[in-house]
């Protein structure tokens, strides 16, 4: 492998905000068990001037995620959905039962990777790019694309980092003005928390 690539794999991105000792609105106490694909453990959220910062913490380092042992960065082994009831009300937002956890959220938002292959025009070696998007949702579950970023382009809203994958959110997107739910979506599994005032 090329010192470039091995250079590539070996950055990460900066924290995007100073966490301390903050407690996560969010565990989920999932392992991957021998899965390939990451799973998310924890939910960290916190309101900063005009930002939401939400960090998603996994069961392994998020390289391994990106990247197979030989350096190749692979799509699909990294992602999250976190649902946001802004308005803490579970009559407004996303319709469903009272037992589905996401009952009344307005937002979605969704973590993934992309995997870039080379390009030796640019002189670019291929590379896992990690992305999130915020979706407004109707009650039927239609979704609106609110906002989209992603770790190369735009750093200052989206980094990963050792077991973390952070993401700066503008808080007008979030338009929350009380309590705000939180809602992580794991398959067929849920688990809600509240954002700290």
């Amino acid at each position: 492998m090329p010192l470039f690539a091995l250079l590539l794999l070996a950055a990460e991105g900066r924290p995007l905000f100073y966490w301390g000792a903050r407690s996560p609105v969010i565990e989920s106490r999932l392992t991957g068990g021998g899965s390939s694909e990451a799973q998310v453990v924890e939910v960290h959220a916190a309101r900063d001037g005009s930002s939401l910062l939400v960090r998603f913490s996994f069961d392994r380092p998020v390289r391994d995620a990106l990247y197979l042992p030989g350096g190749v960065p692979v799509s699909g082994r990294l992602r999250a959905a976190l649902y946001v009831d802004r308005d803490d009300d579970r009559t407004t937002g996303l319709a469903g039962s009272e037992k589905d956890l996401r009952t009344g959220a307005e937002l979605r938002l969704e973590l993934g990777v992309v995997s870039v292959g080379a390009d030796p025009a640019e002189k670019l070696e291929a590379r896992a790019v990690v992305t999130a998007a915020l979706y407004s949702l109707a009650p039927d579950g239609r979704r609106r694309r609110l906002w989209q970023r992603d770790d190369a382009a735009n750093p200052q809203d989206v980094s990963a980092h050792g077991e973390w994958v952070e993401v700066r959110l503008p808080w007008d997107h979030v338009g929350a003005e009380g309590p705000c739910r939180l809602v992580l979506a794991v398959a067929s599994q849920t688990w809600d928390g509240r954002l700290p005032p």
